[in-house]
């Protein structure tokens, strides 16, 4: 009796069994229902992607500094501004000689002698290099311009028989310096950018001090406490204007640091 009871609940469990697998497999084919068949993406690989580019992108050819520098900038130029960038970028600097101490006068005469001929297409800037000294005059401080690159001036232009011939034809320039007189050579930019740093620095910056003693020389000091005491200069400092002067102080030679304004030659 025990074996027919159990042989009944074997085939019960097995009924359940098979319900439950066709259940699931049921499910499964509703849970397939709910997926639909996508397009595979199509993949494209960097080099492809650069292939790609429009023909105008292709056509633009590398991109400079200053473009970029624009594009970041957003700035946007006007045809102008954009036609003055390129004709000063065909342009180089050249020196010229001039006859010494005419250098401003020599100038002059190749600004109005370009304006006149309207020229100003292959010119740029005219310069004589100078620079503020402070020296002393009188016992009293003063401040003068001077040159720095005597009897030479520093022009910007487009290189060409030309302008070559017009330079040279002006009153007052003896010669183009650098190169052969067939051809002139331009300075390097090292050498531009030297020069008119030189030029374009702070008035504090580039102010240089020319102080009228040397190391040697007996002063008396005209100020301070060593008032009237008499010295020799051991040390010049030109950029602060100092000087180093050795005292004679209880029979001890003592050096004492005086501006360049506080003794006077003996």
């Amino acid at each position: 009796m025990f074996d027919a009871d159990e042989k009944r609940e074997d085939d019960a469990k097995g009924e359940e069994l098979k319900a439950e697998a066709a259940a699931d497999g049921g499910n499964d084919e509703s849970a397939d229902a709910l997926f639909f068949d996508l397009p595979d993406e199509e993949f494209v690989a960097d080099d492809e992607a650069a292939a790609a580019e429009t023909p105008a992108e292709a056509d633009a050819g590398p991109v400079s500094e200053e473009d970029e520098l624009l594009a970041a900038l957003e700035i946007e130029l006007t045809p102008e501004e954009q036609a003055e960038i390129e004709r000063r970028g065909r342009m180089k600097w050249f020196v010229i000689h001039a006859n010494t101490g005419h250098e401003n006068k020599v100038k002059r005469n190749i600004e109005m002698a370009i304006k006149s001929q309207h020229m100003e297409e292959n010119f740029g800037e005219v310069l004589v290099a100078t620079q503020e000294v402070t020296e002393m005059k009188n016992g009293k401080r003063s401040t003068v311009k001077r040159k720095f690159f005597p009897s030479y001036i520093l022009v910007e232009m487009i290189m060409n028989k030309e302008t070559q011939h017009f330079i040279n034809g002006i009153p007052g320039v003896t010669r183009f310096v650098g190169g052969t007189p067939l051809k002139p050579e331009p300075i390097t930019k090292e050498e531009v950018d030297r020069i008119l740093g030189r030029i374009s620095e702070p008035d504090e910056a580039r102010e240089t001090l020319e102080i009228p003693y040397n190391v040697g020389d007996s002063v008396q000091v005209m100020d301070g406490p060593f008032t009237e005491w008499i010295g020799v200069i051991n040390e010049i400092n030109h950029d602060k204007g100092k000087l180093k002067v050795m005292i004679s102080i209880f029979g001890s030679e003592t050096p004492v640091e005086l501006d360049f304004l506080q003794v006077k030659p003996v």
